[in-house]
């Protein structure tokens, strides 16, 4: 169970990332729009988002604090068989 929470910080990490940087982007390119421009362009990006947030997240998680590594021998051998 400890590993799904530390993908969830993981995740929101990069969540916090897409908001903050979409947000300058509106701020700046649509030159301040209302609020309700703001929340539904992040909510709808980031619901969109939200599979491949979390999958790079545990992608992320493995390789920094697992030590899991890509070995290129055994994906030969997969295809091989």
């Amino acid at each position: 169970m400890g590993f799904f929470w530390g993908a969830m910080y993981i995740s929101y990490g990069i969540s916090v990332g897409i908001v903050l940087t979409v947000g300058v982007m509106l701020y700046y390119l649509a030159n301040d729009p209302p609020v309700w421009v703001y929340l539904s362009v992040v909510a709808g990006i980031i619901i969109t988002l939200t599979p491949l947030l979390f999958r790079y997240a545990r992608i992320l998680m493995l390789y920094f604090f697992a030590g899991v590594t890509y070995n290129s021998r055994f994906s030969k051998q997969l295809h091989d068989s």
